[in-house]
């Protein structure tokens, strides 16, 4: 009991200090708040079910063998801002605008769930599929064309050699063109390895050889992968900065979101109030992520039984 105590008032003091420090330094403090900036209905039809894909602009729902509702596998934020979601009933990728405006259909790019998926420069999509026994990733343009497929590596060692074994939970693909997978080998911590570049396919040797412990949140593209980002609750890094995002025990509708210098400098720190937003999710999705994050701002997927919503949370107050 007094080791408790003892740990305890050191922690006190220890968040006494900091706050006191955030004050004395004048350090920018703000919130997050929610804007929806994509509202889809569901369609009334869909390609897995009645062979006829649902209307440009709708998403297909549906229920699997063991009655859950299924619907989007994945969502992405292109590089300007674009926002491209994974209608995995109708087998084809929507992209709207940044501001939620309806652009066009991709036919056959889509993504396998969970990994996502990942928009490079150029706009063109890559869409993982990792639960089978030959895991690769497919290169899509913007008509749908397939360009390029990726084999990824089956290493017992790195855990990816069966099905199920491994969990992607993330692909990315940076500034200088490089494709990454993100995974977690079962039971294991965050990894990291690169697939291959935008013209070429990596061998299982130059796979393995970049192999890291490491992650990058739920970033969409991440100007720099050769940093090692291993910090507790990461939420994302961008060109400038890394972000982390710590709950509120007491409240699970609040969190805080640091913002800080590659080197470790606290820059910021904002309050969220998640409960601003009514973002439920009636379907299961597959997805097990819910959030895309994108130069600072916070991107949550939310659905109900009229539709989807993309729900865009963004810093303000510095």
């Amino acid at each position: 009991m007094k080791m408790y105590r003892k740990i305890s008032i050191l922690i006190t003091l220890v968040l006494t200090l900091l706050i006191l420090n955030l004050k004395a330094n004048n350090l920018p403090q703000g919130s997050y708040v929610p804007t929806v900036v994509i509202s889809a209905p569901w369609g009334e039809k869909n390609l897995f079910d009645d062979n006829e894909p649902s209307i440009p602009g709708t998403f297909g729902f549906s229920y699997n063998d063991e009655g859950i509702e299924c619907g989007p596998t994945a969502f992405t934020v292109a590089p300007n801002g674009d926002i491209y979601i994974a209608d995995a009933l109708n087998k084809r990728v929507q992209r709207f605008s940044a501001d939620g405006n309806f652009i066009k259909v991709i036919p056959n790019a889509w993504g396998e769930l969970p990994a996502g998926l990942t928009v490079d420069q150029e706009g063109n999509i890559y869409c993982p599929n990792t639960y089978t026994g030959n895991p690769k990733v497919h290169k899509f343009d913007q008509n749908g064309n397939e360009i390029k497929v990726y084999p990824i590596i089956k290493d017992e060692e790195m855990g990816t050699d069966r099905p199920y074994n491994w969990s992607a939970f993330g692909i990315s693909c940076d500034d200088s063109g490089r494709v990454f997978i993100q995974y977690r080998k079962r039971g294991g911590s965050a990894r990291a390895f690169q697939i291959g570049t935008k013209e070429l396919e990596f061998a299982p040797a130059q796979q393995k050889a970049t192999l890291k412990d490491t992650k990058f949140g739920t970033t969409a593209n991440v100007p720099n992968m050769n940093r090692v980002f291993n910090e507790t609750n990461l939420l994302g890094v961008d060109k400038d900065a890394v972000y982390t995002m710590i709950k509120d025990e007491k409240n699970p509708n609040i969190s805080t979101i640091n913002k800080s210098s590659y080197d470790g400098r606290l820059i910021a720190t904002y309050t969220v109030d998640w409960g601003q937003a009514d973002c439920r999710l009636l379907t299961a999705f597959s997805m097990n992520k819910h959030t895309v994050f994108d130069k600072g701002n916070v991107y949550s997927f939310c659905s109900d039984k009229k539709g989807i919503r993309i729900i865009k949370w963004s810093p303000s107050g510095q």
